[in-house]
């Protein structure tokens, strides 16, 4: 699986129901989900650091805030 960000619990937890050998995550300093889930399971886990990811990332975050803190859960 390939994602920009590494991947939320419900994420992580499809990869592991649905047997994802391999997760490639584009950046991982905006947002650290089940990483370590992941590799306890046996998934290998890549992370990019890409700067692309993590400007697009930025990006929306800027211009979106209320969406993204809603979807992660915190307050801002």
């Amino acid at each position: 699986m390939y994602t920009t960000l590494s991947p939320c619990d419900m994420c992580t937890g499809a990869c592991v129901m649905y047997k994802v050998k391999r997760v490639v995550i584009g950046e991982n300093k905006t947002f650290v989900g089940g990483e370590q889930y992941l590799k306890s399971r046996g998934i290998e886990v890549v992370v990019l650091d890409n700067q692309e990811c993590r400007g697009l990332m930025q990006k929306f975050i800027k211009d979106k805030p209320d969406d993204w803190y809603e979807d992660i859960g915190e307050e801002k």
